[in-house]
C-alpha cells in the first residue's frame, strides 16, 4: 500500500474542544454541509468547499473505529478512488496534537500523497482559526479555475508593514513558504527561495508596504510568469491580493491555484498570530524538505514518533 499522506498540527485547545469541532462544527470551517453521527457511523460532508464539489449522495463517508475525544476513521471516495482518513488527537501538556493520515486504499491506482496536501494544510489552519474565533480562508472548488491565471484575495487582521515583512524578509519567508530564502530587496534584485534546481527569481516591482512582484520561472522550458502581491491597508488591517499571471487561458493550473491559496492562508495567520505561529507539519523525504517551511524539516523526528 502507498505511503499515506501524514500531516499534523499542534493546537492550543483541549482534545474535547477539538473533537467537538471535528464532529459537530464542520460547516463553520471544513465543509459547506455536514451530517455526522457517531451512533449511526457516518461522517458525511459535501458541497463547494470539498474537492470535487460532491452532492449529498456523493458526500457519504462510512465511519469506523471511533474513540470519542481521541480518534476515528472514515472512508472517502476521492477522484473515483477509495481512500481512508484517519484522525488522532494526542494531548501534549496544554496543547493537543491533531494527526491526519490520508491513506490510498488501491495501490494500483494511487492518487499520490501530494494530491490533497493543500486541502489538508488549509483545513487544519482553518481548524486552528475556528477554535480561536477567527474566520476561515475558504477554498470554493465550484469557482476555483482549473486553467489560466491565479487570483486570490484575503483579509488580514494586521497592518501592511507586518504583512510586507512576511513577504520580503528571509527569516519570515522561511516560516511559511521555504527554508533557505535569500533576498536582495530592490528592483532587479534576487528573490531566491533556495529551492533545489530552481534559479533565483528577479524582483520586478517593489513598493514598501504596498507591492512586490517577481518573475516566476521554475524550469528553463517553463513559460515566464509573474507573481504579484498587492497590499491595501485600512484601519490597521490589510487586504492582500495575489495574482500569478502570464499563463495561457488553457494552461492547467488547478494545483497552482490551491497551492497559492494555502500560502495566502499561511501568510495571513503568520501576520496575525506573530512569532508563536507555526504551520501544520507534513512527513517529507529529505529531498523535498527545502521546498517547505523550515520548521517542517526540523520536525520530522516528531512525526516519526507518532503511530
Amino acid at each position: 500500500m502507498p505511503e499515506p499522506l501524514h500531516i499534523q498540527i499542534a493546537l492550543n485547545a483541549p482534545p474535547e474542544h477539538i473533537f467537538r469541532a471535528l464532529t459537530d462544527e464542520l460547516p463553520a470551517w471544513f465543509a459547506e454541509f455536514a451530517d455526522v453521527s457517531l451512533a449511526d457511523q457516518h461522517y458525511d460532508f459535501w458541497g463547494r468547499f470539498t474537492p470535487g464539489t460532491p452532492d449529498r449522495e456523493a458526500g457519504k463517508h462510512p465511519l469506523s473505529d471511533v474513540q470519542v475525544g481521541q480518534s476515528y476513521r472514515y472512508d472517502w471516495t476521492l477522484n473515483n478512488e477509495p481512500t481512508q482518513v484517519r484522525v488522532q488527537l494526542l494531548p501534549q501538556n496544554e496543547r493537543t496534537l491533531v494527526v491526519i493520515q490520508h491513506v490510498e486504499m488501491n495501490p494500483e491506482h494511487a492518487i499520490g500523497t501530494n494530491t490533497n496536501e493543500d486541502f489538508w494544510f488549509l483545513s487544519l489552519e482553518n481548524l486552528r482559526r475556528h477554535l480561536d474565533g477567527k474566520p476561515p480562508v475558504r477554498c470554493d472548488f465550484s469557482t476555483l479555475p482549473s486553467t489560466g491565471d491565479v487570483h486570490h484575495t484575503v483579509e488580514v487582521d494586521a497592518a501592511p508593514d507586518v504583512v510586507f515583512e512576511a513577504l520580503i524578509k528571509p527569516e519570515q519567508l522561511n516560516r511559511w513558504i521555504t527554508s533557505n530564502a535569500k533576498i536582495e530587496p530592490h528592483v532587479g534584485g534576487a528573490f531566491d527561495l533556495g529551492w533545489s534546481g530552481v534559479a533565483p527569481l528577479k524582483i520586478l516591482e517593489l513598493v514598501p508596504n504596498e507591492k512586490i512582484a517577481y518573475q516566476w520561472e521554475e524550469a528553463a522550458d517553463a513559460p515566464a510568469t509573474v507573481v504579484t502581491w498587492t497590499l491595501e491597508g485600512s484601519g490597521g488591517k490589510t487586504r492582500v491580493t495575489l495574482v500569478h499571471s502570464g499563463f495561457a487561458p488553457d494552461t492547467p493550473t488547478g494545483g497552482i491555484q490551491s497551492g497559492w491559496l494555502n500560502f495566502a492562508s499561511w501568510l495571513k495567520s503568520l501576520s496575525e498570530y506573530g512569532a508563536d505561529w507555526e504551520p501544520a507539519i507534513k512527513r517529507l523525504t529529505p529531498e523535498l524538505q527545502p521546498f517547505y517551511p523550515g520548521i517542517m524539516g526540523t520536525s520530522q523526528s516528531k512525526l516519526e514518533a507518532v503511530t
